[in-house]
Formats: C-alpha cells, sequence, structure tokens
C-alpha cells in the first residue's frame, strides 16, 4: 500500500474488513462441522476403523495440533505484530512518514493482520479435530473443537479491542 492508503484507512472500515474475515473464519468451521455431523450421524465406521476405544493416531495428532495452535496462537501473532510495529517505529523515527494519519493507518493493518494469524491458527487445529471426529467418532474431538473455536468466538474483533491495541501501540511510536 502507499503512504496515502495507509492515511486514508478508517477504523470503522478496518473493523468491519476484520469482522467480516473472522466471521468467515468461523463461518468455515461451522461449514464443515456440519458436513462432519450429517457423515457421523448418517454413516457407517469404514473398514478398519476403530470407533470403540479411539486408539486411531489421528485422535492424538488432533490433541497435539489442537494444543500447539493455542500456544502458537499466544505467541506467534504478537511477535509478528510486534515485528511490524518496529517496523512502523523505524519509519516515523526516520521522518518517512508522511505523518500521524499515515502511521495510524499502519497500526490498523498490523492489528487485522494479528487477528487473521489468531483465527487462523485455530481454524486449522479445528479443521483437523473434525476430521479426526470423522474417523474416531471421539468426543475428545469435538470437545477440542468447541473449546478452539470458544477460542475464535472470544477473539472476535470489536472497536474496544482494536482501540486498546492501538493505544497499546501509540507510545511506541509517539504519534
Amino acid at each position: 500500500m502507499t503512504p496515502e492508503q495507509y492515511a486514508a484507512l478508517e477504523p470503522n472500515k478496518v473493523l468491519l474488513t476484520m469482522r467480516i474475515i473472522a466471521g468467515a473464519l468461523m463461518a468455515g468451521v461451522v461449514s464443515f462441522g456440519g458436513v462432519v455431523a450429517m457423515t457421523v450421524i448418517n454413516g457407517q465406521p469404514q473398514q478398519g476403523q476403530q470407533v470403540a476405544g479411539n486408539a486411531n493416531p489421528i485422535l492424538y495428532i488432533g490433541i497435539v495440533f489442537a494444543t500447539l495452535a493455542v500456544i502458537a496462537r499466544f505467541v506467534v501473532p504478537s511477535l509478528i505484530a510486534k515485528h511490524m510495529v518496529a517496523g512502523i517505529v523505524k519509519l516515523a523515527s526516520s521522518g518517512m512518514a508522511t505523518g500521524p494519519k499515515e502511521l495510524f493507518g499502519r497500526l490498523l493493518t498490523v492489528a487485522q493482520t494479528k487477528m487473521i494469524i489468531e483465527d487462523a491458527l485455530l481454524e486449522g487445529a479445528c479443521f483437523c479435530n473434525l476430521i479426526a471426529v470423522m474417523i474416531t467418532r471421539s468426543m475428545i474431538s469435538v470437545g477440542l473443537v468447541a473449546g478452539l473455536f470458544v477460542l475464535m468466538a472470544l477473539n472476535f474483533p470489536t472497536m474496544g479491542k482494536l482501540a486498546g491495541f492501538i493505544e497499546e501501540q501509540k507510545d511506541l511510536i509517539s504519534m
């Protein structure tokens, strides 16, 4: 994006985009969850499939994936956002920025990027565990999907969350 495009970004429009993206990621989980539910309800176990006992390795893969995704959700996006904000600080201190509006717009894109990464990590773990539900019929996997989905829902963007993120970063940039 050009400096002028960053300067033209408005919080309400960025928030709307963030909400659409978050909603789409959640809708993907719900849609695939519906397909899995219909498959499990209407389907018979496939040959060689173990329904009782849940000894299928995909169950354990789903558990590990969910655990790693939750850890990564709290670490990776923050590191990426910190790196992006450091780039904005460098831009501001070098005098290369066109002004506070551009810097503000850049911070809005950092918030959006951070939210997308957070939810995408959780969405991937949801899909993995939905596949585990199809294969193993495990309630453990169902519980993991529910927990991951709740984390996605709690992360849904609000103006308060966006404003809080911007305020935290403004001090670093001296806008």
